[in-house]
């Protein structure tokens, strides 16, 4: 019975969240017509109605959504942790057929707790490196016998995959550089390349996991922002491109989630190769900045998880988010899912000098001060 009681509550608030904004303005627009029929303005009062009419059969047209049935498709990427897992196994508890892709590691040295937890839900899991040309076309091919021989409809591919080093640009090596373009732009182009003849003739749609950092790049993470800012605009341009042959493509920013997520594991193992990689010059001239730095967002990493405790994402307006970007019958071109805290900053950073806009990104990232660590 409680869990029937929660099911409907979270229905509930999950309605309320969409309808937040409409009916605030629903009930202004009444008692402004209320006001004018009861002062004898009949007519405007008249003009006002058929347009609040048309605007809320608009809006309601707008917001209209597929049904997730059991021979829709949905392909996700990244599938190890964090947002790929959870949105896998979201999308199976809908009705859906889910193929989830995961690193080969996980699947052959050591299967971790994600894999064997996506299999026991129903989830078809299979190798992926999107990195690696024969793996993607191998994940093609599964996805393609999926098709045929179930007779299933492919709803989307989830472009999900995605990794992310901190560290100031200088100190990143080339290899940490090609590893975060190789998996986030140039590894999300092959899987969609791949699998675009079946997305054309299913007239799927192509969801992109993006990131605010797209459209304001942080300090830290200025190779990670890059790439998220290359995905944004070959999703922007991909979006005319395909639209003509009835695909939809949308960029889907979840907001944050690094407490809930694996993505920062290897941190520590990352800033050990850049002070390997570090001339003599460099270090004498970053002396213990780096090494607090590094401190710093080494503890970030291991407070976001463990890769063999997998849990699904908390946020319910992660998943909510996310339906309307794979299931609104008119999707918009970007859907976010971010606190007011981010809302806030997005717009002060849009909207202030570039001195001010600086010194607010320094006070959101809050990495240790520059001035404080010299030697």
């Amino acid at each position: 019975m409680n869990s029937v009681k929660e099911v409907y509550g979270n229905r509930w608030m999950a309605w309320w969240r969409r309808n937040s904004t409409a009916l605030p303005v629903a009930t202004t627009i009444s008692c402004n017509l209320a006001y004018c029929v009861e002062a004898g303005y009949t007519r405007m009062a008249a003009v006002l109605s058929m347009i609040s009419l048309g605007g809320v059969t608009l809006y309601y047209i707008s917001k209209r959504r597929w049904k997730i049935k059991s021979r829709d498709l949905v392909i996700l990427t990244g599938c190890n942790s964090g947002l790929g897992y959870s949105l896998a196994m979201h999308c199976r508890a809908q009705g859906a057929t889910v193929l989830a892709g995961v690193r080969e590691t996980a699947m052959v040295l050591k299967p971790n707790a994600a894999v064997e937890s996506l299999k026991d839900k129903g989830v078809i899991v299979h190798q992926l490196d999107i990195t690696n040309e024969e793996s993607v076309r191998g994940f093609g091919e599964r996805g393609k016998q999926l098709l045929e021989e179930r007779q299933l409809v492919l709803r989307a591919l989830v472009n999900n995959a995605g990794v992310m080093v901190f560290g100031e640009f200088e100190w990143q090596t080339q290899d940490l550089t090609e590893y975060q373009i190789n998996v986030n732009l140039l590894g999300t182009m092959r899987i969609t390349r791949e699998l675009m003849p079946i997305i054309r003739q299913n007239g799927s749609r192509i969801i992109v996991v993006s990131s605010h950092c797209a459209a304001d790049p942080l300090p830290g993470i200025s190779i990670y922002a890059a790439t998220k800012a290359a995905l944004h605009a070959w999703t922007t341009a991909l979006r005319v491109e395909v639209g003509k042959y009835g695909v939809n493509v949308v960029d889907f920013i979840p907001g944050g989630f690094i407490s809930e997520s694996n993505i920062m594991r290897r941190q520590r193992l990352f800033f050990d190769e850049m002070e390997q990689h570090m001339s003599d010059e460099t270090k004498r001239f970053y002396g213990n900045y780096f090494t607090r730095y590094a401190e710093y967002f080494s503890q970030a990493g291991l407070s976001s998880g463990n890769q063999d405790n997998i849990t699904v994402l908390s946020n319910p307006r992660i998943y909510e988010t996310f339906d309307s970007a794979l299931l609104d019958v008119c999707p918009s071109a970007i859907y976010r899912c971010e606190p007011w805290r981010y809302f806030f900053y997005r717009i002060l950073f849009k909207s202030t000098p570039t001195c001010i806009r600086d010194r607010l990104v320094q006070c959101f990232v809050n990495a240790p001060s520059w001035q404080t660590n010299k030697q």
